[in-house]
């Protein structure tokens, strides 16, 4: 059941849907850093201050950076199409995303906040506007490309990372380990943040210390990098306390043999700890780093593989080097790489900094394939609060592939990429009839063979051609819980063709093989899968249920080749396609949604009074294998379905308790001779219309909110109400769209 609904039809869905940008400007413009510039396929893209173009995922994405709008983007050259390429431009964190439509990650009415590049679905209402935020800032539209961390179920918990929170008047940003703090209005207006957007700190938010500071944005930048090691202080406060001070390195085991694939950014290979004694505080001015490869038959040159080498500390990055500034001997890569003014280990404590590099957009597969590296820091030189500059120094040999207990570790670069450019990417097609949960019509006697319960698409982005060779899939039933009990088979299909089936085994896991479906490069193919079902004579009970998914959780076990035959591996195959619950019955109902309303019928204009709000769903219900008959009562939730409880609703509220739950109404369209005073009856093969309606009166406390009434189940049974009084089923499936708009209550009281 979605807890938290779209809040307003009249509210803008642009949010997330992809759309072809088009610049105005005829004359083309010259790449510069911090521009967005649109090319003539329709991708707009920004300009990194290290000379990156990345595309917006799509226009919510866009809209979702205050600094920037539609009126910036320019005509690009070829100076803009030369570009290096980097990775598509997500939301940015601390906005809030509502899904318009069950899609992908998608959950239709679902709320979630963009935190870390992913979404955390609110799990009420009451939880969404108890952590501050408005309806009004949501954006609502597709938001299906993004992977989903941990659900926000409570209001006490600190807000997430990239929230804007009001600290006793002061703003700051909810960080990794902290806060961030924003020093002034015009940093404030530089990085297009709104007040509109800013939630009250909570206790927990209070709780935790303010680890840096968020300058001024630059061109090119689109995310904030807090200053770190100032607590309370501005940049230019950063101050070593204490006399003579000395360090104590670690090596720690954080990563061990990472792979660094081909284009991804800022890859932790390594990590250790600067101690601090407890005389002073220490400014760490440069960290010499060393780089060997070990697989003497390929390329032995840094920047053939790497971009860019980073240092982190605490999660931020502190400084950085481009691969061509590292000096070579004897096959050994050496940098020392300058950090930033305010990098500062307190007297006392211990803090982690970590090694990341980046590697190169056009790996060369022939001559780089897996090869392992040595990495590892020599030097650190620091500075006490006497003003006295030290080193630190570890004796290395990257050179040599052992590892001992000096500074070092070991990672490998991989050719991600194959013979081109490969995003192979999995989606649930349109094809709703499939998709979308209902209620499947099996037989009592006889298995029920080929069930469609799965569309999906797999498209084969960038310019290579693919096979699709192996599709694992993952079936899980409820009722019946050992998949192998109640289907038998599975299979796969397209284009009506049948390619391949599979017994289906207790856990649900099946791979179609031996499939060969070709894939052009930019082109997509839609797949079908279907299951068999056994009887309710044999194992199926009515109301046991299936749902099937294939998704790049899967990836692994996807057998996928490129145009050259190279294996495409699992980081280029992204997405997910997870069909709806559906449910079977070899007799039963099925409903459908037609229309839904909210209409105020009175209005408060004087003492003692409340709104009143009238809230309508219209639905059809269509029997089949038998007459049917549904309760002709109502209910609203009281966290159970029980027997003859009639349907079932719910009132969701941004504020306040409406009263007139226990004053709902369930009416039938016309008559029919198996009509009782307990319940409508609906012939079998055919269709009946019902009305659900209810009205609420405004919270008397007074409270004034936005209210919406949603349906829950429907109550049904196949005895005439005059025989059976108090059905036994219900139906709660394909219910995602059985509710009203919000509508505004105003309380005098």
């Amino acid at each position: 059941m979605n807890l938290l609904k779209k809040v307003a039809v009249s509210i803008s869905t642009l949010a997330m849907v992809s759309v072809a940008f088009v610049a105005s400007p005829a004359a083309l413009n010259a790449a510069s850093p911090g521009e967005v510039y649109s090319t003539s396929d329709g991708t707009v893209w920004f300009i990194t201050k290290d000379m990156q173009k990345r595309p917006f995922t799509s226009a919510g994405a866009f809209n979702s950076y205050g600094f920037l709008s539609f009126s910036q983007v320019k005509a690009a050259d070829a100076s803009v199409e030369a570009l290096p390429t980097g990775s598509f431009i997500a939301p940015a964190d601390g906005r809030i995303f509502c899904a318009t439509e069950t899609k992908g990650s998608d959950v239709a009415g679902e709320c979630s906040l963009v935190t870390g590049g992913m979404k955390a679905a609110f799990t009420s209402a009451a939880v969404f506007t108890g952590r501050g935020y408005s309806f009004d800032r949501a954006a609502y539209g597709d938001s299906s490309f993004l992977s989903k961390t941990t659900d926000i179920s409570n209001t006490t918990d600190a807000h997430r990372m990239g929230v804007l929170v009001n600290n006793g008047g002061t703003v700051q940003m909810v960080v990794s380990g902290g806060l961030w703090g924003i020093p002034s209005i015009d940093v404030f207006n530089s990085w297009g943040y709104s007040f509109a957007d800013v939630v009250p700190a909570n206790s927990a938010d209070t709780a935790m210390s303010q680890i840096g500071v968020i300058p001024g944005r630059m061109a090119g930048e689109l995310v904030p990098t807090g200053v770190t090691g100032g607590g309370d202080e501005t940049p230019s406060d950063c101050n070593v306390d204490g006399d003579s001070g000395d360090i104590t390195l670690t090596d720690l085991s954080t990563y061990s043999v990472e792979s660094v694939g081909e284009g991804e950014d800022d890859v932790p290979v390594y990590s250790f700890d600067i101690e601090a004694d407890d005389s002073s505080d220490l400014l760490i001015r440069s960290i010499k780093v060393e780089l060997a490869q070990q697989t003497a038959a390929d390329s032995d040159r840094l920047d053939d593989y790497a971009s860019e080498v980073s240092i982190w500390m605490n999660g931020e990055m502190v400084g950085s080097a481009d691969a061509d500034e590292f000096t070579e001997n004897n096959d050994v890569y050496t940098k020392s790489i300058s950090l930033d003014d305010c990098t500062i280990v307190d007297a006392g404590d211990e803090v982690e900094f970590v090694i990341a590099v980046s590697a190169l957009n056009n790996l060369d597969s022939g001559d780089i394939d897996s090869d392992d590296w040595q990495v590892g820091v020599s030097q650190v030189r620091y500075e006490d609060g006497d003003g006295v500059v030290s080193t630190e120094t570890s004796t290395l040999d990257v050179a040599d592939d052992t590892l001992d207990d000096a500074l070092e570790e070991a990672f490998e670069f991989e050719d991600f990429a194959g013979a081109a450019d490969i995003d192979v990417k999995v989606a649930l097609s349109d094809n709703d009839d499939v998709n979308d949960a209902h209620v499947v019509d099996i037989d009592d006697t006889e298995d029920t063979k080929d069930v469609e319960v799965l569309s999906f698409t797999i498209e084969a982005g960038g310019d290579s051609d693919i096979t699709v060779k192996e599709i694992p899939a993952t079936i899980t039933t409820t009722g019946e819980t050992d998949e192998a009990v109640l289907l038998t088979r599975a299979s796969l299909w397209m284009d009506g063709d049948r390619l391949a089936s599979d017994t289906v085994p207790t856990g649900g896991a099946v791979v179609f093989e031996d499939l060969d479906i070709a894939i052009d490069a930019e082109e997509e193919v839609e797949l079908v899968i279907t299951v068999d079902i056994q009887d309710t004579t044999g194992a199926a009970d009515n109301g046991d249920t299936v749902q099937v998914s294939v998704t790049s959780a899967n990836a692994d076990a996807m057998d996928i080749e490129d145009e050259a035959g190279d294996d495409v591996v699992a980081a280029d195959i992204s997405g997910a396609a997870v069909g709806d619950t559906h449910a079977v019955y070899d007799a039963g109902i099925m409903a459908t949604f037609v229309e839904a309303s909210a209409v105020r019928t009175f209005t408060a204009d004087a003492t003692g009074e409340d709104d009143q709000g009238t809230y309508t769903i219209v639905f059809d219900v269509t029997a089949f294998d038998g007459d049917m008959y549904i309760d002709d009562d109502c209910e609203d939730d009281n966290g159970t379905d029980a027997a003859g409880q009639g349907t079932v609703f719910d009132v969701n509220s941004t504020a306040g308790t409406p009263t007139g739950g226990g004053t709902c109404l369930v009416d039938a369209a016309g008559s029919e001779s198996g009509d009782t005073a307990n319940s409508w009856e609906v012939k079998e093969g055919e269709t009946r219309r019902f009305t659900f309606t209810v009205t609420l009166t405004a919270d008397s406390t007074p409270t004034d909110g936005n209210h919406q009434v949603i349906l829950e189940s429907i109550n049904w049974d196949n005895e005439a109400g005059g025989v059976d009084s108090t059905p036994d089923f219900f139906y709660n499936f394909n219910m995602d769209d059985f509710e009203t708009p919000y509508l505004f209550l105003n309380g005098i009281g």
